[in-house]
């Protein structure tokens, strides 16, 4: 289901981006900068002068934290006119550590070990002004335009208040990352953070928190039961590792460390891994060209004996940097209009003008300068009404929200059609040459033709009929399908009815 967006003054072009049981998160323009935001809706209204200033007085906070590299920043926050509290935030392209849990995207135990240190030393800040998270999970934490990981949601985490029964902080906060004194109803202290953070590290490295069933969710009574389990080593983890997160998830919180403690720990590590002296040097290189500087050594996990710099580890750190600028070359390269690389930066489409389907057979004057391709799997040609190299939908398509950076071409997530999803596909095509703009990509005529009101229309099944609010957005070629396919889609508003399978053109 989509939901109608919130009215947010100096917010405009609205979609969604993610929908939860208690959240929705929406990507919006900042007018008066010209630059994408997300926006954090929370379903929980706040009824009481007192909750509405608890959480502006936390969010505040919150946004006096943003500074610090492992926070995402926080914009704004406010109330809206039914009571729902909201938060505007950095984008984060990179989505939340909630892709990481899947067996295709788990990361290595140094990736872990990192994400550790950086969300630690935030949570220490944190802790060091009275701040508290509260609900420190995956998908609170996300990855930054720089592939960088930054904690988000102070504030909306915060709005149990302490005291508040059971059923209620469980319904607002996540029980497979709460210790056990949160299942008791304690208040939170910091070494909770703690706690949730270390679970949160263990579940990358597992794909499932600790004492975690495999498919069912336990109930209350299941729950409070499961923490009187030890907790299971992971087998293939480093030894000193796994000590250190069983340590943080100790059952009683003057057993944990400090956040500041556990960063420290987590950097001291050796996870054996590290001692590939090319795999240092590329590293650092690639440290000093995203940040101007060289960083502590702890914090790059490695080891102080590598530091002393002897003539072949210079020779190597030459190497590495030598390799990095030509990748860089290269990237370069195919960020030229007319070469065949594409961008890896996301950007959101935008509503595309109207046009007939007999605008579309003529295509761009450079539509015929190449052969067409055979249709991809789930279409078929449909060139013969719409135009050269473009196809019609043979098997359902649907996607999640798209996520975007700067002008950079739009990155979208496929989604389950059967499932709760954001857009569906109705139309692709082939572009002649490669795009390195969003705003080239949409201006481009074979894609306004196409992904047009009078496309879709051509193609809806007998007896449905256009809305006025459903919305067409192209997306261009995919670079994780590793396809040269752009995507016409039509959003639906707030209705729920999907209208696949699309009719052929007669």
């Amino acid at each position: 289901m989509i939901t109608a967006p919130p009215r947010i003054p100096g917010l405009a072009e609205w979609r969604p981006l993610a929908r939860g049981g208690f959240s929705t998160v929406w990507e919006a323009k900042q007018e008066s900068l010209n630059r994408l935001v997300a926006v954090k809706v929370d379903q929980r209204s706040l009824h009481t002068e007192s909750e509405q200033r608890r959480f502006l007085r936390e969010a505040g906070a919150a946004g006096r934290l943003s500074g610090h590299p492992g926070i995402v920043t926080v914009h704004d926050a406010g109330i809206l006119g039914d009571d729902r509290p909201y938060l505007v935030m950095e984008l984060c392209p990179g989505g939340s550590l909630s892709n990481w849990l899947k067996e295709e995207n788990r990361p290595s135990q140094e990736r872990v070990r990192d994400v550790g240190v950086r969300i630690a030393d935030a949570l220490a800040a944190a802790h060091a002004r009275g701040v508290l998270h509260r609900d420190v999970k995956p998908a609170n934490i996300l990855i930054d335009a720089y592939d960088n990981p930054g904690l988000a949601d102070f504030g909306l985490a915060a709005l149990p208040e302490p005291g508040t029964d059971l059923a209620s902080n469980l319904e607002a906060l996540t029980p497979a990352y709460a210790p056990r004194e949160i299942l008791h109803s304690k208040p939170p202290t910091e070494f909770a953070d703690v706690y949730s953070l270390a679970a949160t590290l263990y579940a990358l490295l597992d794909g499932k928190p600790p004492r975690w069933p495999e498919k069912a969710t336990p109930s209350l009574p299941e729950l409070i039961e499961l923490q009187d389990k030890p907790i299971q080593r992971l087998p293939g983890v480093n030894k000193d590792f796994m000590d250190l997160l069983i340590r943080a998830m100790s059952d009683e919180p003057g057993g944990r460390p400090t956040a500041a403690e556990f960063r420290d720990a987590l950097a001291r590590l050796d996870l054996g891994a590290d001692s590939n002296p090319l795999k240092l040097a590329l590293s650092a290189a690639k440290e000093t060209f995203r940040g101007g500087q060289q960083r502590p050594a702890a914090l790059l996990g490695i080891p102080a004996r590598t530091r002393k710099g002897s003539r072949a580890a210079r020779f190597t750190v030459l190497a590495a940097v030598l390799v990095l600028l030509g990748a860089i070359a290269v990237a370069v390269i195919n960020l030229r209009p007319g070469s065949n690389g594409v961008p890896a930066g996301p950007t959101v489409g935008a509503t595309v003008a109207t046009a007939t389907p007999s605008a579309q057979a003529s295509g761009n004057a450079s539509s015929s300068a190449k052969p067409k391709k055979p249709a991809p799997a789930g279409f078929t040609d449909c060139s013969e009404h719409f135009g050269a190299r473009n196809f019609c939908v043979t098997e359902p398509e649907c996607w999640l929200g798209l996520i975007s950076m700067a002008d950079a071409p739009a990155l979208g997530t496929l989604a389950d059609c059967n499932k709760q999803h954001v857009y569906q596909t109705f139309a692709a095509g082939q572009l002649v040459d490669a795009v390195r703009l969003q705003s080239e990509f949409e201006a481009n005529n074979q894609v306004r033709q196409l992904c047009s009101v009078a496309t879709l229309s051509a193609l809806l099944p007998a007896g449905v009929t256009l809305r006025k609010d459903w919305e067409i957005v192209p997306l261009p070629p995919q670079i994780q399908l590793k396809d040269t396919l752009f995507r016409c889609m039509v959003g639906f508003g707030e209705e729920r009815t999907t209208i696949f399978p699309l009719k052929l053109p007669e």
